[in-house]
């Protein structure tokens, strides 16, 4: 039971980084959309945000 808990303290930290940056990517594109140059940045925090929800699905998959 306790492994079960520890699995899902693990996804919701992980669903609370996600949202943490989805929010910087949206402010991101509010005030930089002018700006192609730093759409790098921007790639470099979905693919983090990408990566986050695999690993996210991996856990749910476990327990499933």
């Amino acid at each position: 039971m306790e492994n079960t808990l520890n699995k899902f303290t693990q996804i919701e930290e992980k669903i609370t980084l996600s949202l943490d940056l989805l929010e910087i990517a949206k402010g991101y594109c509010e005030y930089n959309f002018d700006k192609g140059q730093e759409v790098a940045a921007l790639r470099s925090i979905l693919e983090i945000l990408f990566e986050t929800q695999k690993n996210l699905a991996d856990k749910i998959d476990e327990l499933v």
